[in-house]
């Protein structure tokens, strides 16, 4: 896989429905979660208030989209976010694309509603990373946009895509982002407006073999001392049946790093320890994202008897006496 088809076949987001896969989701390592409804997604990213559970994710020609659930079970697509498009994301979509946006990363923080997504063209670092705020919070739905916020180009050590919020142990928030190139990067946002600021930017994960994206890093205490474990998905993703995508994960005692993985090795050198890799009917999970407690994680993989469709799965984490989460699938 080169950067120039980290997301080829992002359309095909919109061929998976509900077609009774639910029997499909038959436990491999770990059991997934059985779910029904409207479960083909990309890039699911989880999150839950007090009543809802939300996912948000890549759509093709969409804005930014929108599933919500009761129970995590049985999910209803939503109205997307911005659906008609926003007149700047023009500067960095592709030829003929109004509205298409990657990996939305939303939630809560401080009593309103934050949306960051990506939008960029196939292969290029010309990409921005947007927000969107809601003084109501994620149910409102009163979305606001505060334009882009961090923005690459050709040359830049870094792509723009990929956003997801983290907030450390002292309750500073952060921004990890990045895909492919030198991989996956972080950044300290304001508490007031969620924009970072000028520079800060550290490099906390790349594979120059693999290629290394979709960054989500969750804290979790183990023995009295607080870690921050970093998710990422290495492979080739978007390519259906034939995707390598797999998950991995690596810790640091510091937000920035380093991170490293269970036998040691540092993900700056290309390390991280397998927490999901293809079965024999389900192909390259990636694109993973948990609640912040570390619980649960959902993620898609590409179904090879329906086309190469993405479908949604969920489990639930389990973290071993020496902290740390053991394989999902």
């Amino acid at each position: 896989m080169t950067p120039s088809t980290p997301r080829l076949a992002r359309r095909l987001c919109r061929l998976a429905t509900a077609l009774g896969l639910a029997a499909a989701l038959a436990p491999v390592q770990a059991a997934p979660w059985t779910l029904t409804g409207a479960i083909g997604t990309h890039d699911p990213h989880l999150y839950k208030t007090s009543s809802t559970w939300w996912l948000f994710e890549t759509t093709d020609n969409g804005g930014i989209g929108v599933k919500y659930s009761a129970n995590g079970l049985a999910w209803t697509q939503g109205v997307p976010i911005f659906g008609s498009g926003l007149s700047w994301w023009s500067t960095y979509l592709p030829s003929g694309k109004t509205a298409m946006v990657w990996a939305p990363g939303c939630g809560e923080y401080a009593g309103r509603g934050y949306c960051y997504y990506a939008v960029s063209s196939f292969g290029s670092q010309k990409s921005a990373i947007g927000l969107a705020t809601s003084a109501g919070g994620i149910a409102a739905g009163a979305w606001v946009d505060q334009g882009a916020i961090l923005k690459s180009k050709a040359g830049d050590g870094y792509n723009a895509i990929d956003p997801a919020f983290v907030l450390a142990a002292n309750g500073d928030p952060y921004l990890v982002f990045g895909s492919f190139w030198n991989g996956i990067h972080i950044t300290r946002v304001s508490k007031v407006n969620l924009k970072p600021p000028t520079g800060g930017i550290v490099n906390i994960a790349k594979d120059s073999v693999n290629g290394i994206e979709n960054g989500f890093v969750v804290a979790r205490a183990h023995n009295g001392t607080t870690y921050y474990y970093l998710f990422a998905s290495k492979g080739a993703c978007c390519q259906g049946a034939n995707s390598s995508y797999h998950i991995v994960v690596g810790r640091s005692t510091a937000i920035t790093g380093p991170y490293v993985d269970k036998a040691g090795v540092a993900m700056l050198s290309g390390g991280g320890t397998v927490l999901a890799s293809s079965g024999s009917r389900f192909k390259g999970p990636g694109g993973q994202s948990l609640l912040a407690d570390g619980s649960v994680m959902a993620w898609h993989a590409y179904d090879a008897q329906n086309g190469g469709a993405p479908v949604l799965f969920m489990n639930s984490v389990t973290w071993g006496s020496d902290g740390w989460p053991q394989a999902v699938w």
